[in-house]
């Protein structure tokens, strides 16, 4: 299992659709959960956020949403962090140069705001699985289930 602390603003404003977006941040966390950024379901999400909790932007599901309030999203995401006990876990999200630098210090695994973002599913490029025939189903069966009784 990792553990996904996401530096939310940071990767929102490189997404062409969370850009101009009215809610950008529940639109945020359901782009994340549609293309499957964050990989296994047994992966945990915390998403960061500057300020406070916009009642008409509250995100939904299965992630764990924080907002900074009164301090930086930067101050936010640097202390969870430190306080994580299992840092081989731990995978921060960010193109910031401080956070960035903090994590090397902690020896937490990071990634770029690009690199996550190219998980994305891209339209037209597998997408869209094409479905099987029955036969075909059936004939994939049957060579299995020789492959498995030899």
């Amino acid at each position: 299992m990792l553990v996904y602390l996401i530096d939310a603003f940071n990767v929102i404003h490189k997404v062409p659709q969370l850009k101009n977006s009215a809610v950008p941040r529940s639109d945020f966390a359901n782009y994340i959960s549609k293309n499957n950024l964050t990989g296994s379901v047994t992966n945990k999400v915390t998403i960061v956020f500057d300020g406070y909790p916009v009642k008409a932007q509250a995100p939904s599901g299965p992630y764990e949403i924080l907002y900074s309030c009164d301090r930086s999203a930067d101050d936010l995401i640097k202390k969870k962090a430190a306080d994580y006990k299992n840092k081989s876990q731990l995978v921060v999200v960010t193109d910031d140069r401080a956070i960035c630098d903090y994590m090397k210090e902690l020896k937490v695994k990071l990634v770029s705001v690009n690199d996550f973002l190219n998980k994305a599913v891209k339209p037209g490029k597998n997408s869209e699985r094409e479905e099987l025939s029955d036969s075909l189903k059936k004939e994939i069966t049957d060579v299995m289930r020789k492959i498995w009784d030899k």
